[in-house]
This record gives structure tokens, sequence and C-alpha cells, in this order.
């Protein structure tokens, strides 16, 4: 197991092994264990350090998770970050899940560790049974070929180095190893709807096929390619099936008409738009009606038009947001369970003028955090399959050097540029969001 881990480790990063820096988050269950363990053990030396979150949802037994934690790193003398949140309160107050909130506060509080000891990587302990339940909820869900794909390997800067292997083998590496965790009492109950097809569904399918996980890792492994090449087929169609101008989306009805599968590709154009799916075979019967027809989403609104369906936003032009912005003297001035929603964290010694926000503009480019080189915006947004409407809402976050020269600081939500990342050194951190 220790070899495809390394080898699964050294194909999902970008950078060379000694460049990297791995944040390991770690629950103390049994799989986030056993990853620490496999990144302690590897030949290939990687410097990485353990993240927990204490969520507060079950008393003793969560102060209990976080004492098993900061004890195994103790022990092993690894680097550990540990954060205590009330969850229950901040679902409350956010008006969503209980999961919802533990997602959002973990992984923001992740991306402020990243942000200010300048890790380059994430690295999660799904495995494959993780995302054969994620497949199974998606499809229930209707997400369209990209959810069938299961949970992605890498996502940005996320990895997800135990993919490949079953919750049966990381079971046995654990009980081969003596290795110790912590069991989540929770997991036993069907209250949510993952758990229910963990405990009740999936004995069933082992009882049809005992290999079911890796027959459907592979039919999700051939969503994904199928999926890549239908993006590639829907790109291409750009200017022909479908283009901008002026800021409103055209779709050729002439040419959608003559397409073999034209609701595919009407749901793919309009996917991100709000429309149901009753509302997309309206739309598709109007291709063979007058002109006139309006349809309306909480966001959009599509006209047929004599030549055309168009697609407008109800705000034609959003107004560009305001930035906040928050000064630090010292990086652990602020605590990271109360930044707002997407908000980002800079080194203030690197700025040489105010912030401020525009929208992207063509030729647009900046450094990525954890890469080296330039990347164009308009190639970041592809990378994240961004679509044409979402790519004019970004908001860009910049600055001007001492020559008066604008800079990119940051695409606000997203990623900062890696040039203005917060190091060991740094003194005063800026803190902005939308």
């Amino acid at each position: 197991m220790q070899k495809e881990f390394d080898a699964n480790l050294q194909r999902l990063t970008t950078c060379g092994m000694e460049s990297c820096r791995f944040l390991v988050a770690v629950s103390g269950g049994i799989d986030s264990m056993c990853m620490a363990d496999l990144f302690l053990k590897s030949p290939l030396k990687p410097s990485f350090s353990i993240a927990h979150v204490n969520f507060s949802l079950r008393g003793e037994c969560s102060d209990g998770d976080q004492s098993h934690v900061r004890s195994w790193c103790e022990k092993n003398g690894v680097g550990f970050y540990t954060i205590k949140c009330d969850t229950s309160s901040y679902a409350a107050q956010n008006s969503i899940s209980i999961q919802m909130a533990a997602r959002e506060l973990r992984y923001r509080w992740f991306r402020s560790l990243m942000d200010e000891n300048g890790f380059t990587h994430l690295a999660i302990a799904h495995n494959l049974n993780d995302s054969v339940e994620t497949f199974f909820l998606n499809l229930l869900r209707g997400t369209g070929l990209r959810g069938l794909s299961g949970i992605r390997e890498v996502n940005g800067d996320i990895i997800r180095p135990m993919m490949g292997f079953t919750r049966r083998q990381i079971e046995e590496y654990m009980e081969d190893a003596g290795l110790s965790h912590r069991e989540d009492a929770t997991n036993k109950e069907s209250h949510y709807s993952r758990n229910r097809i963990r405990n009740e569904v999936f004995p069933h399918f082992g009882m049809i096929n005992s290999s079911y996980l890796a027959t459907i890792s592979n039919e999700m492994r051939r969503f994904s390619q199928v999926n890549d090449i239908m993006e590639d087929l829907y790109h291409r169609k750009e200017g022909t099936l479908y283009f901008e101008k002026e800021g409103v989306l055209h779709i050729d009805i002439s040419q959608l008409k003559a397409e073999k599968h034209r609701s595919y590709w009407l749901f793919r154009i309009l996917d991100g738009a709000g429309f149901n799916e009753a509302q997309l075979v309206q739309i598709e019967y109007s291709l063979d009606s007058q002109s006139g027809k309006r349809f309306s989403s909480q966001t959009h609104t599509l006209v047929r038009d004599r030549d055309y369906l168009k697609l407008y936003l109800k705000s034609e032009e959003a107004p560009l947001p305001k930035l906040k912005v928050s000064k630090f003297r010292k990086p652990e001035d602020f605590d990271p369970r109360l930044l707002p929603e997407g908000a980002l964290c800079i080194d203030a010694s690197r700025i040489c003028s105010p912030l401020y926000v525009r929208f992207p503009k063509a030729g647009d480019k900046f450094r990525p955090f954890g890469m080296k080189g330039f990347k164009l915006l308009s190639d970041y947004f592809t990378d994240l399959k961004i679509d044409l409407r979402q790519k004019k809402r970004e908001v860009v976050v910049a600055t001007l050097d001492k020559k008066g020269a604008e800079q990119i600081v940051a695409i606000a939500g997203r990623r900062i540029d890696d040039r203005y990342k917060i190091t060991e050194s740094t003194k005063t951190v800026i803190q902005f969001s939308l």
C-alpha cells in the first residue's frame, strides 16, 4: 500500500517533491490516520503538517478525537494545527445544514493555514468508497456527466492520494500496522443520505457483485473520459452553435435544431443559468414555434428570438462589488473561524498601493498560488470549468507596483497570486473579501 500511495503522491503533485509542502487534514478516523501514517513512513520524505478541526458536535468524543491526533503528532514529531468551532451555532446563524457548516468551516480554515504558512497542497483522505457514494448521490440529484465521475483526485491544490484504496484495504493496513484511530458512532447511523447509501444500499450491491467498487470505479473513469470529450466538443462549438455578443449569450436555433441530440446541447449551454428540467423541455419545444416566448429563472431571462435563443442576466450590468479589507499586525491576531465566506489573506508588506477591484479583461494573467509560472485568467477559468456568463462576473483584486504598473493580487474568493503569499517572515496580514 505504501508504494501505491507514494506513486499517487508523485502523480498528483505538479511540483517536485522537494518543492511540495503538504497540509494533511486528519479527523482522527481510520481513513485520515492511515493517510497520516503513510505520509510519515513514505521514503519520499514529504514535508507535511497535520490540521485537525474540532467541530464540537459530539462533546467529549470530539475533544477525544482532537487529543488523539495531537498525541500522534507529538509522538512522531509532526507539526500540528488545530481549531475548535461552534458548528451548530454557525449553521443556525447562516441557515445551513450542519454538514454544510462543517464543510465551510474546515475548508475556510484549511485555506487560511495554506496561505499563511506556504503549504502547496491540501491532502484529504477520501477513498474509493467515498467516491462511489458520491457517484450515487449525484446520480440521484441529477448533475449531468460531471457528477458521475465521483470525487476528483485533484482539484486545484487539493489532492486525494487515498482515492484508489477501498475502506477494506485501509482497515487491513491499520490492523497489520497495529495503529489506533477514533470511531465516529454517527457513521453507523443512517440519518444522512450518504450514510444510508453506505450502510443500507452497498451491502446489497456486495451480494450481487463482490467487486462492485472496482466495477463502478471503472465506470466512473469512463464517465470522466466521456465528460472530457464532451467538454472539448462543447468548446469547439463556441462561435457556431453558441456565442456571446455584447454581453448576451446567443444560441443559433437553426444550428441547434440540426444537432442529433439537441436536448443535451441545450442542457449543457444553459447549465448554470438556473432553468429546471421542465423549463428546458419547454425551451426545446419553443424551437419549433414562433419567436417571442420568454423563460425566466432566478438569475436569467431567455428569449426565443427569430434566429436565436438569447440569454440575458436579469441585472444587465452587475455592479462592481466593494472590497472589505482588514489588517492584522500579526498572522496569529485573527481568528480563522471568523473569516467571511471567500476571504483571502496576503502579506501586507508586498502591497505598494491600496487594493482595488475590477472585472476581468482580455490578456489578464497572474501567478496562481503554489505555481512558479504565470497563467492567463482565461485559461485559469477554463481549468475551473467556469462558463462564459460566470467569467464576466469574476472579480479581480489588483494593486499598483512602485512603477505604477498594475499587478493582479488575487481572484476574489478563489486564489491569491503566489507573489503575495504569507511566509514565515510576514509581519502584517491583509485579509479581504467581497
